[in-house]
């Protein structure tokens, strides 16, 4: 479904630029910077990642610009309409504070914070020609409602499952709407070439987070987790075509797989699983790592989950593009929104047994019911087969850091 100004309720789209929210704005953006670059044995790149974040409310815009909600979005079609497609989840703070003064009440602080940054008339998301948000929450599909005042929002429908044999029809019909969509903001269809090519980029990616993320099973020390979701963070969050992002990764991959430890790593080894971890909310990673834990793997959609699994291409023809677009970002995710749980419960007890993970680490966002809800079968699954659970429920504020502090640290004391 397309919601625009068709809409006889339409808004004038809502503003707020308090300069002292701004300010915080930057400020806990350049704290979190501040914050990784104590990172001992620290790649030596790092900065291009950081400063293609902080960069992309000003880079230059030389062609449409679609902007998206949620990992389950195949961005491959919007680069194949000859569009930069950029992530737009938000996870700042202050921003969620600027997003309460329209989203007041109760409401996951994700879909503030992303609002808020709406609201800033030179922000990012007002570059933006349209905005393409899946149903991937009961906020999301609100949040679509609210988008359409700023630009054109394709709502793009999910099943109720990911099962592939009853819902495969269903979802290469809404690609080949969401197709049409792009097409018509942009001016140019994407055909089974520029699709083709689209998804070769994306698998070049991949294939350097996949290699990435198997560098630090080996040596957790060659590259932190929190600069790993930098990385890949850089080549969502960003509209500069993935293209200018390939190159620094590649070198970035050569220095990790290249890493040598000087000693045994004692550290224990877990596993993260949860909600999403949004620049520059990388409170949970900075105290993990802070307190001595080697995250080796996740499950996030903002960390190696986001792209680590390539689409794979069976056929050559633009139906075989769409089926593979849609095994790779629907039916292989592992998104609590998505009745069955069995997904995501099979990646954390596989990624344990392949990473000798001493334990499972669950981040729970505050008022994010799916994962708060999904958390009774992970906990009792995972204690039953011995191996150490913690659930940390928290949300965009600072003031609870120390109290986390306290929690893991307890729990690695057990490990």
């Amino acid at each position: 479904m397309t919601l625009s100004a068709d809409n006889p309720y339409r808004l004038p789209p809502a503003q707020s630029d308090h300069p002292g929210n701004l300010r915080k704005q930057a400020y806990i953006e350049a704290e979190q910077v501040r914050r990784m670059a104590e990172t001992p044995q620290r790649p030596a790149n790092m900065a291009f990642f950081e400063q293609r974040l902080s960069r992309a409310s000003t880079a230059p815009k030389s062609r449409p610009r679609i902007g998206y909600l949620c990992n389950l979005v195949p961005v491959e079609i919007m680069m194949a309409a000859n569009a930069d497609p950029v992530r737009l989840d938000n996870g700042n703070g202050a921003a969620a504070a600027a997003g309460e003064e329209i989203l007041a009440g109760d409401i996951c602080p994700l879909a503030k914070a992303t609002l808020g940054v709406f609201l800033r008339e030179n922000g990012l998301p007002r570059t933006c020609d349209a905005y393409v948000v899946p149903a991937a929450c009961d906020a999301k599909r609100k949040l679509a409602e609210i988008l359409s005042d700023f630009a054109p929002v394709f709502a793009m429908a999910l099943p109720p499952d990911n099962d592939s044999a009853r819902h495969a029809s269903g979802m290469a019909a809404e690609l080949k709407r969401l197709a049409a969509f792009t097409a018509g903001i942009t001016g140019t269809a994407p055909d089974r070439r520029r699709l083709r090519d689209a998804i070769g980029l994306t698998v070049r990616r991949s294939d350097i987070v996949r290699r990435l993320q198997e560098a630090r099973v080996r040596h957790p020390e060659a590259l932190a987790l929190r600069d790993l979701f930098l990385c890949i963070q850089s080549s969502l969050f960003s509209p500069e075509p993935l293209e200018t992002w390939l190159e620094p990764a590649s070198r970035l991959l050569t220095e990790v797989e290249a890493f040598t430890p000087e000693r045994r790593r004692l550290r224990p080894r877990i596993i993260l699983t949860g909600a999403p971890a949004v620049w520059p909310n990388f409170k949970v990673l900075n105290v993990l790592e802070e307190c001595g834990a080697d995250a080796v793997a996740d499950t996030l959609c903002t960390g190696a989950q986001a792209c680590i699994d390539p689409a794979v291409l069976s056929e050559d023809s633009l139906d075989a593009c769409l089926r593979a677009l849609a095994a790779r970002s629907i039916f292989g995710a592992a998104c609590p929104c998505f009745t069955s749980q069995v997904t995501r419960l099979n990646r954390v007890l596989d990624l344990v047994e392949q990473t000798g993970a001493a334990g499972v680490v669950q981040y729970s966002l505050r008022l994010c019911q799916s994962f708060d809800m999904e958390n009774y079968r992970l906990e009792r699954i995972l204690k039953g087969r011995r191996i150490p659970f913690l659930n940390l429920r928290t949300d965009y504020s600072l003031e609870d850091t120390e109290q986390l502090r306290v929690r893991i640290e307890a729990f690695l004391e057990t490990l």
